[in-house]
């Protein structure tokens, strides 16, 4: 609320940045950081050149750098964020759509903005009182994630249980917090 929060996220990247450099110098080079993008980076801050000043600063490769885009974010001012998603993806950034089905999910998004990865929000791993349904929509979203050629991940698995629901939703790699 008091307005620090671009302040937050953009000493968050540099730290990243120069943490992925320690790594690189150190022959890590498989390794990357996701960061968040929250909603007022947009419209305080050049995203944009942000990230590419901070590549060039610390001569790092995008894809070692992922960025995560929250859904309701995205829901403002659509086209300008797509515009910009396109820009970052060919640099060579990984987008990753954070926390999708939390608020405002809309499919047709989906269709619109290209993004690399689909995070589900850890409500859909929640208990509910009605399981089932939970579980078909669950089913839905990554059938229809994998028909469009994006990996979904899915937040906040913390018990067997989790990881169960979804390998028994094609989710594979559960264990590993991805779904091919």
């Amino acid at each position: 609320r008091n307005g620090l929060i671009t302040e937050v996220d953009k000493y968050m990247w540099e730290a990243a940045c120069k943490q992925l450099r320690k790594w690189q110098d150190a022959g890590k080079k498989d390794l990357y950081i996701s960061v968040n993008i929250s909603p007022k980076d947009f419209y305080f801050v050049d995203v944009y050149q942000s990230f590419v000043d901070l590549l060039e600063k610390y001569k790092i490769q995008p894809k070692s750098l992922k960025l995560e885009i929250t859904e309701s974010a995205l829901m403002m001012d659509f086209e300008r964020h797509r515009e910009l998603i396109n820009k970052l993806r060919a640099l060579g950034f990984v987008v990753e759509m954070d926390d999708f089905g939390s608020a405002y999910s809309s499919l047709n998004m989906l269709k619109d903005i290209e993004v690399d990865v689909l995070k589900l929000d850890m409500a859909f791993l929640r208990q509910s009182q009605n399981t089932e349904r939970g579980q078909a929509i669950l089913q839905m979203i990554v059938g229809l994630a994998k028909r469009l050629g994006i990996p979904v991940i899915s937040e906040g698995v913390e018990t067997v249980d989790q990881v169960t629901i979804l390998k028994e939703n094609n989710c594979y790699n559960a264990v590993n917090n991805h779904c091919n």
